[in-house]
Parts: C-alpha cells; structure tokens; sequence
C-alpha cells in the first residue's frame, strides 16, 4: 500500500504540535487566572483602603446607606466601626459578615454565586469589598476565546506553512529520485553525497546496490562473450559432423561423424556447465557454516570415483576419522565444487594415482601423470586456456573456478611439478 511520505510527516508533527498546543493552553490559561485574580484583588485592596479611609464620616450617620459610587451586580461592600455596628452597605453587601480585626481575603457563597471577599480592619472599625468570581471566569474565557480565534484564523496558513516546510526538507529526495531517472541503464556511477547528512545512509546503500547491479551486468556481458566465443567452434564443428553424417552413404563414415557429434555436444555441454559454475562463483558470497568434513569427503568420492574408474586412476582420500582441516567453517557447497575440480583436473590430465592430502594449513591435490611445463604453470589459471598438444576435453575454466572459491574462504592456490612426476595442485592459507 503506497502512501505519502509528506502527508505521514505532516500527521506526525501534528500529533506532536496539538498536545504541546493544548499544553501551552492549560499554561495559558493557568496564568491568566493568575494574573486576573492578582488584578481585581489589587483593586479590592484599593477600594478597601479608599473605603476605610471614610469610616469616620460615615461613624457620624445614624442610618446605614448605600455608597455614592453605586450599586454593582458583581461587588458588594460593607463597613463596621469598631463595635461591629454595621455602618455602610449595599443590596449585596447584606449578607457580609462582619470580621472584627481580620485583615486578608476570604471565600464565600452566596446566592448560588462564588465571591472573593478582602476584609481591612482598623482603630476605626472594619470594611468588606466583594466580588463575584464569575466576572473573573468570563474575562478569562474572553482571552481564551480571542487566542483560540486567533489560532484557528492562523491554521490554514501555519498548515501552508508546514506543507511547503516538509517539501522543501524533502526536496533532496526529489533531486535523487530525477537523478535516478535521468540516469542510463548501463551508468554505474555513484550517487554524489552532497545531500543532507541524513541521507547519507541511504544514498551509500544505493551506491552498493548500483555496483553490485554493475557487477552482475558485468559477469552476465562476460559469461554472454565468453559463451559465444568458446561455443563459436564446437558448434560449427558440430554442424560439419551432422551434414557428414547425412551425406555420407558408408556406415562407417556415418557412426564415426556421428560419435565425433556426440563428443562435441558432450565437450559443449561441459563447457556451458563450467561457464555456469564459474558464474555463479563470482556471484557467491561466503556462506559461513560449520564443516562436516567426513560427510563432504564422502559426497566427494561418490561424485569423482566414477570418473576415476573410466580413467584407470587409483583415488585416494583421507580417511572419515581425519580432522586435520585449514578450514573449520565455510561453503560447504562451494568447498565440494572446487575439490571436485581440482580432482577432476588431476583424474583427466594426470593419472597413476591421484590423492588428495590435508593438515591444519593446507590442502594437497597430487596426480602422476607428466606434469606442466614450469612455463606454463602461471599460464594454466587463465580461463579458456589448454596447454598445446592437450587431448583430453576440457573448457579451461576448472582453475579459475577453484581460485575463486579459495579466495572466498582466505586460501591461496599454487601449482608446483612434483620431483617424482606429476602437477601438485596446493590451497594453502593467505597471509594478511
């Protein structure tokens, strides 16, 4: 299922915005209440020290009246003098308590209303300011109402905002993606890194992906050549062979043409296969696994005895209980491939008697048979090379398959002439 990656960063951040949003809210909120208590009670406390300032004029009236500033829905007042006769009044006032020598603010309820009350006492008596805490609410919700307002005509543009802001961080990914395109088909270079750090990782894993796509491309256009080249003569060999065979009238003629066929689609046959094997080598990466080396060497045998026993060679492996191995781990798959190889060479152009020998640093594959000319010896690991005068089929290919198996485990191969006759094929340790 596709989905945009702007819209998935533009509901993340949202996600992340809103809450500290409604945080900020609460913080709001928390001191505007704060500051608003803190300004009506400072005008209660003025209005208190103006109001005490008059209890002695009012001491000399005999009835209790309501103030000159007016009447208020939300205040009320009261004065005492220092018997607790009630001296000043309003209609809400009424129901103050009178609070000899208590100065500070109180609480109170009255007519299903919540009031603040500041009580200021004196030689000359006592004075009540109230006021209800509704007027305080209504002035609060009217902040949070105008920054709410205020937030909501913003968010069309702060969300513009945010989509160009996510697109323009985006915009290396665009930039990528043109390159990608514009890019053709057979064009390895790398990716340039001058991209925000943070693509970095991900434009390194596209540069491994285009050389390793490279290298495959590479090994394909080789095994392709490769085919075309080596296949060019069996094939037109072949063809000659087949017009002989239905030419000729001599049934002599005709089952030798035939049987030199069948040797050419044999040869052939060997030669794609080893072309095979010789790609998907270059294409293998190590699998590391434990060794069961008596089972490989059993596998071993049953898959080289046969060829063995049509070329009069004795075979000699190392026995089940041998442990001495330079490898303990490794491809076991690969490790079978290319001691079958090296077997395989040694069976076909060497003979006597082929043996394969081995101890903690090296493997030995040794035949009798009348060697390499020293010449020749770095030579032979060419591909598609056979040394001059060399009658048995081959594709030449066996050698550079068995290098690169051994480079993959950390093993050297080296060919050396024995003194007693023979090639003795060694896949010792690397160093370094």
């Amino acid at each position: 299922m596709s989905y945009s990656l702007r819209g998935t960063l533009i509901r993340s951040l949202l996600k992340v915005v809103t809450p500290l949003w409604l945080v900020a809210c609460a913080l709001l909120a928390f001191h505007a209440w704060h500051e608003v208590n803190e300004l009506y009670e400072e005008q209660q406390t003025l209005f208190a020290r103006q109001l005490y300032g008059t209890l002695s004029t009012l001491g000399a009236r005999n009835e209790p009246q309501l103030p000159q500033v007016g009447d208020s829905d939300h205040q009320a007042v009261a004065a005492w003098n220092r018997g607790g006769q009630l001296l000043l009044v309003d209609s809400d006032g009424l129901e103050l308590d009178a609070r000899p020598g208590y100065t500070g603010f109180a609480s109170l309820r009255q007519h299903d209303e919540d009031w603040r009350v500041y009580y200021l006492s004196g030689e000359a008596g006592s004075v009540a300011v109230a006021q209800e805490m509704s007027e305080r609410w209504e002035m609060i919700g009217g902040l949070l109402l105008t920054q709410g307002l205020l937030w909501l005509l913003l968010l069309p543009f702060a969300l513009l905002a945010l989509w160009w802001a996510v697109g323009r961080g985006l915009a290396p990914l665009a930039h990528i993606r043109e390159q990608l395109q514009q890019r053709a088909p057979d064009d390895a270079t790398p990716l340039p890194r001058e991209v925000p750090s943070e693509l970095h990782t991900l434009i390194d894993a596209m540069n491994d992906l285009i050389e390793r796509v490279a290298q495959t491309l590479q090994r394909e256009r080789r095994f392709t050549a490769d085919a075309a080249h080596e296949l060019r003569s069996p094939l037109a060999a072949m063809r000659v062979q087949a017009e002989v065979a239905q030419l000729v009238q001599d049934p002599a003629l005709r089952e030798r043409a035939l049987q030199q066929l069948m040797s050419g689609v044999d040869r052939s046959s060997h030669l794609l296969a080893q072309l095979l094997a010789l790609s998907r080598v270059e294409a293998a990466e190590q699998q590391h696994e434990a060794l069961d080396w008596p089972l490989l060497l059993q596998e071993l045998g049953e898959t080289v005895s046969g060829l063995a026993a049509s070329h009069h060679v004795t075979l000699q492996l190392p026995p089940a209980g041998h442990t001495q191995w330079p490898l303990q781990h490794g491809d076991r798959t690969l490790l079978l491939l290319m001691l079958r190889n090296l077997l395989d060479n040694a069976i076909r152009y060497g003979g006597g008697t082929v043996s394969l020998e081995a101890d903690a640093t090296r493997i030995c594959v040794s035949d009798e048979g009348e060697g390499v000319a020293e010449a020749l010896l770095d030579k032979v690991r060419e591909r598609f090379y056979r040394p001059p005068g060399q009658q048995q089929t081959g594709s030449g290919l066996g050698l550079s398959i068995v290098e690169r198996i051994a480079a993959l485990h950390g093993l050297q191969l080296s060919l050396h002439n024995r003194a007693g006759g023979g090639l003795q094929a060694v896949l010792s340790r690397s160093h370094g």
